[in-house]
């Protein structure tokens, strides 16, 4: 008879325990477990450094980690052939979206491998001026095309 008693309450203790598992303090807070989506990863970089975008369908790529004026930073976006060209600068718009602050110490998926936080857009405030992004505040600026210092060049093209 003691040993019928132990197994019962053992039994009990079980469904107790499955039954707290099931119903926590959560509940109502979300899926099941077994009914959460896995991650997808917004961004993937390809082995020729072509960054794409999944939910903007942009591709980008990074360029050098070096002081670009604004006349630098076009030419180079022209005259880029990686992955069959077509390159531009991007929009202030196309910046804003891949602004992730707190998402690595330049406020951008680390995908972009860079220490810059200043990025060129295509876009002119005047004849003298264009805008650029600052991802290390999510600001938004124009500086003269001959200014450089701490200005970087990403170049952006539609899916492929």
């Amino acid at each position: 008879m003691a040993q019928w008693f132990r197994l019962s309450m053992m039994a009990l203790i079980l469904l107790a325990v499955w039954g707290c598992a099931k119903s926590s303090s959560l509940e109502g807070q979300g899926p099941p477990m077994a009914e959460v989506n896995p991650l997808q990863t917004r961004f993937t970089k390809a082995n020729d450094g072509v960054i794409t975008d999944r939910v903007t369908g942009l591709e980008w790529y990074v360029g050098p980690n070096q002081d670009n004026n604004w006349h630098q930073a076009k030419a180079w976006t022209e005259n880029l052939t990686v992955a069959g060209g077509g390159w531009r600068l991007p929009t202030v718009a196309e910046l804003k979206a891949i602004y992730q602050k707190g998402a690595s110490p330049t406020n951008m998926d680390p995908i972009f491998q860079t220490t810059r936080v200043w990025v060129w857009s295509g876009q002119m405030d005047d004849a003298r001026t264009a805008w650029g992004f600052a991802f290390y505040s999510g600001l938004v600026n124009s500086h003269g095309l001959n200014y450089g210092y701490g200005r970087l060049a990403f170049a952006v093209r539609s899916r492929r």
